[in-house]
């Protein structure tokens, strides 16, 4: 069953994407490695936390013909997510300096094809705890050390096109430590007062940006190893606002439409696709999350 699950998926982002684009072929074994790792991992770790990913989007063929929102009128979206794991990924190599983390919030204890998931990826945590003993917070986007995506299993089935989390312009608003500390003070994780039309403070529409309140170990003001990771027995939460787009738009934002040009290498000028915006919109919230190491399900000799 869980083979059978994550090669579905895999079809079908195949039918909604050029797989002959590279960028997108990295991008369709990334989903398959990521839906095998999210089954098989989820024995490590044993959810623990809260959170609310709430926003306004709009999806257009969120239902093959049918849409949540439109352009013009973006719907509401709460995922009502109950549900929350932090899962650290672990670079076992001679000099260990890639230690990710992986946050999934989401509505349920279903699998990915069955559930709507907010995904966050920090690629390295040494960089992510740097920023946070800076005084920094985290930028999110295709090109930097965090993503994310959000995946519309339950409220969209047959749209596989993100939404992933972009920025334009700044992807962070300018924050004291002082500033952070106060926010973070006054976070009820699990609730969001403002959450309705507009972003709430500090954040700005076309921005994406964590506001990390707690990274682990990590200590403001202190030196972070190259080897520091996230490990069972740490607390991560933070404050977060995405806006969100196309992910094949966001990962092929190289090729300039009616140029006559073939801009990204793919062999098609001009596709049609690079014109196409078929989702758009923000979600915002917070997370605070425990990592637990799941009991044994099997003993071993």
């Amino acid at each position: 069953m869980v083979v059978y699950v994550c090669f579905r998926i895999f079809q079908l982002n195949i039918q909604s994407y050029d797989i002959k684009h590279p960028v997108m072929k990295r991008y369709l074994l990334f989903s398959l490695l990521v839906c095998f790792q999210t089954v098989f991992t989820v024995g490590c770790t044993t959810p623990e936390g809260s959170g609310v990913v709430e926003g306004e989007f709009f999806i257009l063929g969120c239902e093959e013909s049918d849409n949540y929102g439109s352009v013009t009128n973006k719907a509401y979206f709460d995922m009502m997510a109950n549900f929350f794991v932090g899962e650290p990924v672990l670079d076992e190599s001679a000099v260990p300096r890639n230690h990710r983390f992986d946050i999934r919030m989401q509505r349920g204890s279903n699998t990915l094809a069955d559930t709507d998931v907010l995904y966050i990826q920090i690629t390295r945590a040494a960089l992510a705890a740097r920023l946070f003993s800076q005084g920094l917070p985290l930028p999110v986007g295709p090109d930097e050390n965090v993503s994310a995506t959000l995946g519309l299993y339950l409220t969209c089935p047959s749209f596989y096109d993100g939404p992933d989390a972009y920025y334009e312009g700044d992807a962070c608003p300018v924050l004291t430590i002082e500033e952070q500390n106060e926010l973070c003070s006054g976070v009820d994780y699990g609730t969001l007062e403002n959450s309705f039309r507009v972003p709430q403070a500090p954040f700005s529409k076309g921005q994406s940006c964590i506001i990390l309140c707690q990274f682990g170990s990590a200590v403001r003001g202190q030196e972070i190893p190259d080897d520091f990771k996230i490990d069972f027995g740490d607390t991560v939460s933070g404050i977060y606002f995405f806006t969100l787009g196309n992910r094949r738009a966001l990962y092929t934002a190289n090729e300039i439409c009616g140029d006559g040009l073939d801009n990204d290498g793919d062999g098609t000028v001009d596709e049609d696709i690079c014109d196409e915006v078929t989702a758009g919109g923000f979600v915002q919230g917070n997370f605070e999350i425990k990592v637990i190491r799941a009991k044994a399900i099997q003993s071993f000799p």
